[in-house]
């Protein structure tokens, strides 16, 4: 089957989802409502749905009445009975596995999958791929990479649990009947994922791509991973190149020998491509995959400076589409083409809002407002309700009446030694606006606190710093001022708890170094997201930025 004909089925299965959308854009409220009633009748006898008595809620307001705001930590006991067998417990419906995930900075967390939760992942996933189509038709006549996501050793397998714990690869957000014919146009292999070592997961990752001069759409998480994947090219370039003549796959770290022998005999040999690929340079991306014409990933946010770093560096004529705002919780949007921002999938799950303006009582989808800043709570066909998903995003316009968001943040990410209650959202705009003013190009950037002689002070790692000490020292004072716009961090500042802070060089994979390091954590490759503040220290030996 060739690739026209698969991606002419796959855009055919995803019309309904589509028309379904297009539809309820006019009739917001009721699209919404129907859908929370919906979940509470399906679940109302759970034991979740009896403790709340869902079967007398009759309305919008008897939910957000009889039913609390929620976090992970209202799950915990609830999730560790469905991981010993229970029943019923926060949906009627049959848990068919827990996907661990651990967001930005967080611990493990495992997440409920029910048939009906990946229905409703569907029906953000379709109508994104069926506009792509009608928009961009030449994806049609190639092959696709879907990130891969190698499994952290901590989660591979969790003690005691009756329920399988993990996608068998990223692609398992679709539905069954389109993941069979889906594996006919993917670059890269699912078994690639079971990989754990990272530098040999990047390798044979690469190795597959090579093989595929049809290459048309690539779709990653975090654009760090394709800017480190990319940066990987020259220095493997040879060796890569070899491996493809034989046909053997020899990474540069470890690989289970099996795995390896399984890998090899999918790896596809042409000796046409070869040659053409011979007389490439690797640095020049697009020679090497002239065909690929959009790379989806992370673009709002804290992502903004490294997927324009991407474009800049490695596909300036490739046009980057950023994605919508999804968690492993659920799927909040998805990107329309030529839009700004993304719809909210209001198919997908119930929807409520806490605005940023200190306001606690939330919002329906039906009563944001344009230009509006909210935190996201949602309510899902497994089993979580008004749960707080930490996400805040920004209303950018509107679709008919379904409104286009932009991610700004993550209410969560705080860095608070002493009291200083730094945010990643304030952070992030006093770093942007400061290499605005200064005209500092830089492609990596962090903020982490760091300590020297038992006394702490932050620190913005970047890959651009003056050479001219004065000046060095002069930008650091600017950034500490602005810094101190922050009443909480200028007291711990006056009271002498933190120094002054610091810009440091960082090594040129300072990316790379993060990625790893969050991946040895036992983070999933797919949730690691890029964040401009960390509040741990450590990172000037990691970051190899030389002495404090």
């Amino acid at each position: 089957m060739n690739p026209i004909t698969v991606n002419r089925y796959w855009m055919a299965s995803c019309f309904p989802d589509w028309m379904r959308y297009k539809s309820s854009r006019f009739q917001l409220e009721k699209t919404q409502k129907k859908l929370l009633d919906r979940i509470l009748t399906k679940n109302k006898y759970s034991q979740f749905g009896v403790k709340y008595s869902f079967s007398s809620i009759n309305s919008t307001k008897d939910f957000q009445q009889r039913v609390p705001l929620s976090t992970y930590d209202d799950y915990v006991d609830f999730i560790k009975s469905i991981c010993n067998g229970g029943e019923a417990v926060l949906t009627e419906e049959t848990v068919q596995l827990l996907e661990p995930t651990s967001g930005s900075i967080s611990s493990n967390k495992l997440i409920p999958y029910t048939a009906a939760l990946k229905k409703d992942f569907q029906r953000g996933v379709s109508p994104w791929i069926f506009d792509l189509f009608i928009h961009l038709p030449k994806l049609m006549d190639g092959s696709a990479y879907w990130s891969l996501s190698p499994v952290p050793k901590a989660t591979q397998s969790i003690e005691n649990s009756c329920i399988p714990i993990g996608f068998e690869s990223d692609t398992s957000y679709l539905s069954n009947h389109t993941k069979g014919f889906m594996k006919k146009i993917m670059a890269v292999p699912d078994r690639v994922k079971m990989i754990t070592d990272i530098s040999s997961f990047q390798y044979v990752t690469l190795l597959f791509l090579l093989t595929r001069s049809d290459l048309r759409l690539v779709s990653v998480w975090n654009p760090t991973f394709l800017s480190i994947l990319l940066d990987c090219l020259s220095e493997w370039w040879d060796s890569l190149l070899n491996d493809l003549s034989n046909g053997k796959i020899n990474p540069p770290g470890e690989i289970e020998y099996g795995l390896k022998n399984q890998l090899e005999l999918e790896l596809i040999q042409d000796k046409n491509r070869l040659q053409k690929l011979k007389q490439i340079d690797p640095r020049k991306i697009q020679s090497i995959w002239p065909n690929l014409c959009l790379v989806s990933c992370w673009a709002d946010g804290n992502a903004t400076l490294f997927s324009e770093t991407l474009q800049k560096k490695y596909l300036p004529d490739i046009l980057i589409q950023g994605k919508g705002l999804i968690a492993t919780e659920g799927f909040m949007s998805f990107p329309l083409w030529g839009r700004e921002g993304s719809a909210l999938s209001i198919n997908s799950q119930f929807f409520e809002f806490l605005p940023l303006d200190g306001v606690r009582e939330t919002l329906l989808a039906h009563e944001l407002e344009m230009d509006g800043q909210y935190e996201v709570v949602i309510t899902t066909s497994g089993g979580l309700y008004r749960y707080q998903l930490k996400d805040q995003i920004q209303v950018v316009g509107f679709d008919k009446q379904v409104p286009m968001i932009r991610f700004i943040g993550k209410a969560e990410s705080v860095s608070d030694l002493f009291g200083e209650k730094l945010s990643e959202g304030f952070v992030n705009g006093i770093v942007q606006g400061f290499l605005k003013v200064h005209d500092l190009d830089a492609t990596f950037i962090m903020v982490a606190p760091e300590q020297h002689n038992g006394r702490y002070r932050y620190t913005l790692f970047m890959d651009v710093v003056p050479s001219d000490t004065y000046k060095k020292r002069e930008l650091e004072s600017e950034l500490d001022r602005r810094l101190r716009c922050n009443y909480h961090y200028d007291y711990c500042r006056s009271l002498g708890q933190l120094n002054k802070a610091k810009i440091r060089l960082v090594s040129t994979d300072a990316a790379k170094r993060v990625l790893e390091k969050d991946c040895k954590s036992g983070m999933k490759l797919g949730d690691i997201k890029p964040a401009i503040l960390r509040s741990t220290t450590g990172w000037a030996d990691i970051l190899n930025g030389g002495n404090i």
